[in-house]
């Protein structure tokens, strides 16, 4: 596997998938390696990731890999950003580092948006 998946929760999600009557390709997930599945409705989905998109060629490759690869960027400088604002908020002081912290997520947060509209 390509990232760090917990295998316990990834087995027992795919074992729900072909539950539900989904179908394993002979395809793997870009990001975790596992196998893709195809539910009934024809979307392909990671079991980890949920849905992915089906590439044909090297170019659709790399850009569905980046699209991942910011939406998870996305994902984790939102939940950092969750934490500062919260440890801001239980704080009777005004943590000057704090307040650093959430202008420089947010910036960051700006930048991956801006990236992911183009």
């Amino acid at each position: 596997m390509n990232e760090e998946v917990d295998k316990d929760k990834a087995v027992k999600k795919m074992s729900e998938l072909l539950r539900s009557g989904a179908v394993m390709l002979d395809q793997t997930c870009p990001l975790c390696g596992l196998p893709l599945f195809k539910l009934r409705s024809g979307e392909v989905v990671c079991s980890i990731h949920g849905p992915v998109r089906v590439v044909k060629s090297e170019s659709e490759a790399i850009e569905a890999t980046t699209s991942a690869v910011l939406n998870e960027a996305e994902k984790l400088i939102s939940m950092k950003l969750y934490s500062a604002l919260k440890r801001l908020s239980e704080n009777e002081d005004v943590d000057e580092y704090e307040l650093k912290r959430v202008v420089y997520l947010l910036d960051i947060l700006e930048r991956v948006r801006r990236i992911k509209k183009t």
